[in-house]
């Protein structure tokens, strides 16, 4: 299941390359494709991605665009037999059948590249007017051959080449880097597991954390304690959000009505949502945060202390979410953003959540009914810093999963609720790469 929630969110990542500054003299990063279980490097100012049937693709100027280098593990019982017959004839009729048999071949020669000994030929060929060439490599390796293939314009051909030798000369299997599992190309820093028998999570190294709720309300945030602006968080569930100013006023009316500590007070409180909307709930973190300290004791809202401090919101970008939502939720989506915090320090993040209208209700007039907002997560930072942080933020959020046992306990879920509980580690991992694509790519 994990990885189908891959493939599918591979497929709707930013079409723009990564940033990091790094790229810029040449830097080398390291990427762990997870689907096949290998590691190499790119170029820092790339971006790989795995395509489910073809391989992990580096896309040097961007997804869609030559210069690219692809790579496929083949399993061990696919082994080559005879790689030099496959890349003259099986491979180039292949490309001839593709290109109406007008291809140039210059036949496979067994070459030294990347410090290894291995099988290259290439094919001429024109694409949508362009002169293209196609350099193809083959590795025999016991734990399974490896296909390569650098495609880059006839008269362009370095950038490509350099990738391609860099990405068979590094190559190996198993995640030897320590890179991040999902293909983001990025270092991931150290962290360290952390449990209390309910769930698990990676965190950054000296990290602290927060839980509260259980179930279906469990929220936690995990913060730096040598600046609290840096955080992950994850809530399960977050109630109430009225439907607009017409709604309060109604509820604050009838409250006032009926003197001090009625029911009426605790939904007149609440925040005011102008629609049913990502943007719409973080511009009343604010308020949320004011409403959580006043009625959290009364076990009416979730704790303050896990709700991140994010005013005056500004999107920088934004991607479709690949985490399943309700049909009637028409904004699914992922968020990077700037904001600042309650001392109005500048900050960053990327964030999603799934604000959803329930059911409604006639209350004086208005929709008296409640919005909820599911599955509230993401991870913030200082402004500056989540250029070199998103990595390693998206990949302790991604770990991230109630313990089976933990799940089993709930005598009050359904099969179906707890499976829902259990599968949130997979919400999470369909969500990493998108999260930290949102901030890189933007």
């Amino acid at each position: 299941m994990k990885r189908a929630f891959c493939v599918t969110l591979m497929m709707m990542l930013l079409c723009g390359a990564l940033i990091p500054a790094a790229g810029a003299d040449g830097a080398l990063a390291d990427v762990y494709c997870e689907a096949q279980d290998f590691s190499t490097v790119y170029p820092a100012d790339a971006q790989a991605v795995w395509e489910e049937g073809s391989g992990l693709r580096i896309w040097l100027n961007g997804p869609g665009y030559v210069p690219n280098v692809l790579i496929w593990r083949r399993a061990p019982e696919k082994k080559f037999n005879n790689p030099v017959n496959y890349l003259n004839n099986v491979y180039r009729e292949h490309m001839e059948e593709q290109y109406n048999n007008d291809v140039g071949t210059n036949p496979c020669q067994q070459v030294e590249m990347g410090g290894k000994t291995v099988y290259l030929a290439r094919y001429h060929y024109k694409a949508n007017g362009n002169s293209l060439c196609m350099t193809r490599v083959i590795e025999i390796r016991e734990a399974g051959d490896v296909e390569y293939a650098a495609k880059y314009p006839e008269n362009d051909p370095d950038a490509a080449l350099a990738a391609l030798e860099n990405a068979v000369r590094y190559y190996g299997e198993g995640n030897y880097a320590g890179a991040s599992p999902q293909g983001t190309g990025q270092r991931v820093g150290p962290t360290t597991p952390y449990t209390d028998g309910r769930f698990h999570v990676e965190l950054p190294q000296g990290w602290r954390i927060t839980t509260a709720g259980e179930y279906a309300e469990f929220t936690f945030k995990a913060w730096d304690p040598a600046n609290p602006n840096r955080t992950i968080f994850f809530l399960m569930k977050l109630e109430p959000f009225l439907k607009g100013s017409a709604a309060k006023a109604q509820y604050t009316r009838v409250a006032n009505s009926l003197g001090k500590g009625n029911m009426y007070e605790w939904f007149a409180d609440a925040p005011a949502m102008g629609s049913c909307t990502l943007e719409a709930f973080l511009n009343v973190i604010p308020e949320a945060y004011t409403y959580a300290d006043k009625y959290y004791s009364m076990g009416l809202m979730v704790s303050p202390s896990v709700l991140p401090q994010i005013k005056n919101p500004r999107f920088v970008k934004r991607v479709p979410s690949s985490i399943p939502a309700p049909d009637t939720y028409k904004d699914n989506t992922i968020a990077a953003i700037t904001f600042e915090d309650y001392l109005g320090q500048p900050c960053e993040g990327v964030v999603t959540a799934q604000p959803v209208d329930m059911m409604s209700y006639d209350f004086g007039g208005v929709d008296g009914a409640p919005y909820t907002v599911y599955l509230f997560m993401g991870f913030t930072a200082p402004r500056g810093e989540l250029n070199d942080l998103a990595p390693t933020l998206g990949y302790c959020l991604n770990s991230f999963g109630f313990e089976e046992s933990y799940v089993k306990k709930a005598i009050d879920f359904s099969n179906d609720q707890k499976d829902a509980l259990l599968a949130i580690g997979e919400y999470m991992s369909a969500a990493h790469t998108a999260m930290v694509e949102a901030w890189l790519a933007r």
